[in-house]
């Protein structure tokens, strides 16, 4: 498994309060951005984590469900 190569001196700061996450018009702020390197190896190691299941066959039940979706789907009004 590799090792862990981020910065293990940067801090996250969290808000409080709701309020806190909440620029003056009372609008949500822009939506966090994680670093390059950090998205990186975040995405590797979901990759590694998740590659197992690509190898798995697809539960019958979850096969079911999905017929059963299509059927109603395919109702009166065609959608």
């Amino acid at each position: 498994m590799p090792t862990n190569n981020l910065n293990t001196n940067a801090t996250l700061i969290e808000p409080d309060t709701l309020e806190d996450l909440l620029n003056a018009n009372g609008d949500p702020g822009p939506e966090p951005v994680l670093p390059p390197h950090v998205a990186t190896f975040l995405g590797e190691q979901l990759q590694t984590f998740y590659s197992h299941l690509m190898n798995e066959p697809v539960p019958d039940r979850l096969i079911q469900l999905l017929a059963q979706l299509d059927t109603k789907q395919g109702g009166p009004d065609g959608e």
